[in-house]
Formats: structure tokens, C-alpha cells, sequence
């Protein structure tokens, strides 16, 4: 009876490890799949790793003919996706949900940066991550940040995206701006040149074509409103 039993058990687990190698994803195949996903724009060549939702799912034998991979309409191979694997010869098609992990550099804050910190180099810096995880906006190249503001509040370590920020200035050194003169029951436009840069709402100071300088208040792009009592 204990020769049975121990019999029993170790019959029990050569089948245990038959059907673990079936669940097993073929390496010649996991290459294959990997070498698809990678020739998708939504990667753009970054280093990637698969891996099976459903770990105990058998792919089947495709015995004299080879396994086609393709996507089903409107899937983006990014994150938690699905890959679709047809053998022509054994007439046998199936859906494979995998998540896919893309790695690459993306910015981050160095430290606490409060609203309206306008980002300089220190402010920032880059680290390789797992960009599935991220906000589609977030940032690769730290250039794409300099000389912007914050529109919200940063946690060192957090990542910084498109649309944390906004344009530092609508006004820059040296820009022709239009200047609408306002006083006393008069209003009158001309054109001048920037002296200080500024974002909408802030005070900059304008030459105006004579040499005069005055200072008027940014109301939009390239326009300056100035008041004379």
C-alpha cells in the first residue's frame, strides 16, 4: 500500500510537470513575439518584456507550418493587451492576453518644485522606468521642459508630463509686441519691443519706436496694455 501511495505521487507530479511544460511559452516563440511587438510604433524600439495573463494557457503544436502573429483591430500593444497566434496547417487560431512592459528614460522632479516653479536644470533629472505605468504625456527628454512653469504641484520623484506645464513666458526679450495705450477717454495702439519677458498677467517694460520706455501689462500673446493716467 505505501508503494502505492508513493507510487501514486510520483506519477502525480511527472504530470504536474507535463502540464507545466504545455503552459510553458515556447522560447523560440516568446522570441517571435517579442520581435512583433517591438516593430510597433507604440514601443518605438524601446526594451520591452511579455508576459501571459493566463500563465497556464496551452499553445498548441503547429506541426509542418509555423505560427503567424497579429493583433486584433484596434489593439494597442502597450500594457495589458492581446496578441493573436493562427497556425495555417492545424486550423486553430487564438487570442493571448499578455501585459506588456516597455522600459525607457523619463523625467522626473529632483526635488519638491511648487505651482508656478518655472524648471531649470537641478529642478529635474531623467531615470529608466516602466512607461506602461506612466501618463501617456509624460516627459523623455528633460530639454522639453526648461523654461516652462508648473501648473501643479510636484513631489520629488514624480514624474513630469506635458501637461504639468505650461509656457513660462508669452512674451520674450527682444519680441515686437502691439501696445494699447489707454488713459482718460482715449485709446490709442502702436508698436514697441519687449524689454522683460512675461506670462499673461504679469507687468513687463516696452520701448516704444521713439526710445520711450513704459511699462504696461501682458493681455495675450505679442500684446501689451498700457494705462496713462
Amino acid at each position: 500500500m505505501r508503494f502505492f501511495g508513493i507510487s501514486f505521487f510520483a506519477c502525480l507530479i511527472q504530470c504536474l510537470g507535463v502540464v507545466s511544460a504545455q503552459a510553458a511559452l515556447p522560447p523560440d516563440l516568446e522570441a517571435s513575439m517579442k520581435r512583433f511587438i517591438q516593430k510597433s510604433p507604440s514601443v518605438n524600439g524601446l526594451r520591452v518584456e511579455l508576459e501571459l495573463i493566463e500563465p497556464n494557457q496551452v499553445i498548441p503544436a503547429c506541426l509542418g507550418g509555423s505560427i503567424e502573429i497579429s493583433t486584433p483591430p484596434g489593439v494597442r500593444l502597450w500594457g495589458r493587451s492581446t496578441l493573436q497566434l493562427r497556425c495555417a496547417k492545424a486550423s486553430w487560431m487564438l487570442n493571448i492576453p499578455v501585459n506588456i512592459r516597455a522600459y525607457g528614460d523619463y523625467v522626473v522632479a529632483s526635488r519638491y518644485l511648487p505651482f508656478g516653479q518655472k524648471i531649470e536644470n537641478g529642478d529635474i533629472r531623467v531615470i529608466e522606468g516602466d512607461l506602461t505605468t506612466l501618463p501617456d504625456d509624460v516627459l523623455r527628454n528633460p530639454k522639453a521642459a526648461y523654461e516652462r512653469a508648473l501648473v501643479r504641484p510636484l513631489q520629488m520623484g514624480a514624474p513630469v508630463g506635458l501637461n504639468d506645464l505650461k509656457e513660462s513666458s508669452v512674451i520674450k526679450v527682444g519680441d515686437p509686441v502691439l501696445i494699447q495705450l489707454a488713459g482718460k477717454g482715449f485709446q490709442v495702439s502702436g508698436e514697441g519691443t519687449a524689454q522683460t519677458a512675461g506670462m499673461v498677467g504679469d507687468m513687463v517694460r516696452v520701448r516704444l519706436m521713439d526710445g520711450q520706455v513704459l511699462q504696461g501689462r501682458v493681455l495675450r500673446p505679442g500684446v501689451i496694455g498700457v494705462n496713462i493716467e
